[in-house]
């Protein structure tokens, strides 16, 4: 459902505002913070994954492909989830940096820039570390450990 609620306003966004690449990727971070920081939980809501890759299938499923290898990949080497979703939020975006720009288009829905897709993976990655902060800074002050 949550995947859903991404794609949805990816989708709706690209449709009835006018189809800019740039309205859909507002839409979309205004759904991921909307889901990671809903005032009626008092801010602390989910981490944003599955609306992020939902939309992203309403856009351009580069990003999810190279996040999902890389989640993969990160949990064989570290079996822990959480440091798998960080492991993959900080390298999909620079591996999408490195590959051919060809290799983007070939899964875009639609036309987008590979430039555009590019830095707003980032910011997508950004918004997606944000929800793992607290998990991120016990790995970095050496204080989570798996049991």
């Amino acid at each position: 459902m949550d995947g859903l609620k991404g794609f949805i306003v990816a989708a709706v966004a690209g449709q009835i505002l006018g189809g800019s690449f740039w309205i859909q990727s507002a839409a979309l971070c205004g759904a991921l913070i909307g889901h990671n920081y809903p005032c009626w939980l008092r801010f602390r809501g989910g981490r944003g994954l599955a609306p992020a890759a939902g939309g992203m299938f309403a856009m351009g499923i580069s990003y999810t492909i190279i996040w999902c290898a890389t989640w993969v990949v990160a949990f064989e080497t570290v079996n822990d989830i959480l440091k798998a979703n960080i492991a993959a939020i900080i390298l999909a975006p620079i591996i999408l940096l490195i590959i051919p720009s060809g290799w983007i288009d070939a899964v875009m829905v639609r036309y987008i820039s590979a430039t555009d897709y590019r830095v707003f993976t980032f910011i997508l990655s950004g918004i997606l570390l944000l929800s793992h902060w607290h998990p991120l800074n016990e790995i970095l002050q050496h204080k989570y450990f798996v049991t």
